[in-house]
């Protein structure tokens, strides 16, 4: 039976039938037709055998179609047809392919295209990701505006000023605005406010000594 025959009634047979008829075939018609047959099989073995006789027969497949049979046909059959190939194949198109075809032959055919096979991952830095030190970024010191400047110099002007307002070491009589200062009271010196006697001040009946 010749293919044109085979291909004509191929949809009007049960699968057993497309099987069997197809060791009788004589011919081989084009390179789509035997591909999408070889599918439709949806049986490996049938489907590999099918190729194997293509091949043998001289029929030539493209490298599309070559990735298609990838799905239905074992490796023997892959490594015959990618062997037999006469396409022209990418470094995309040939990585497609592995672990559909035998190691060898995909790097046979590799290099009779003078494709270099995953090379893109050979050149991609180590996934190990290495440790870097980023130097702190130094804070600024905060720029004083002119209020800033103004607020500074009242407060140090207020610091100044108590400071010549300070106690001069004498009695004033003003005892509720007199500082902290040491004195005698109820039998013993000690720092603060409201000394009976003995204040250092002189107040309070004290000779202003300690």
């Amino acid at each position: 039976m010749d293919w044109d025959s085979y291909y004509e009634k191929f949809y009007e047979w049960a699968t057993s039938t497309q099987i069997k008829k197809m060791s009788s075939l004589t011919s081989f018609g084009a390179s789509a037709e035997i591909s999408e047959v070889a599918q439709e099989y949806m049986d490996e073995k049938a489907a590999s055998r099918l190729i194997k006789k293509a091949v043998a027969y001289g029929v030539q497949f493209t490298p599309d179609e070559i990735y298609d049979l990838s799905g239905c046909c074992d490796i023997s059959a892959m490594n015959e047809l990618l062997k037999s190939a006469k396409c022209t194949f990418t470094q995309e198109q040939l990585e497609d392919l592995w672990g559909a075809v035998d190691d060898e032959v995909l790097e046979l055919v590799a290099r009779r295209n003078h494709v270099t096979m995953f090379a893109d991952d050979e050149n991609e830095a180590p996934s190990v990701e290495e440790e870097i030190d980023f130097d702190e970024p130094k804070q600024k010191e905060p720029k004083l505006g002119f209020f800033s400047k103004l607020g500074m110099a009242l407060a140090i002007g207020s610091l100044l000023d108590k400071k010549s307002q300070s106690h001069d070491g004498h009695c004033t009589g003003d005892c509720a605005n007199c500082p902290p200062h040491y004195g005698y009271r109820y039998g013993r010196w000690y720092y603060g406010h409201d000394h009976t006697h003995g204040c250092e001040f002189g107040g309070n009946k004290g000779g202003g000594g300690l």
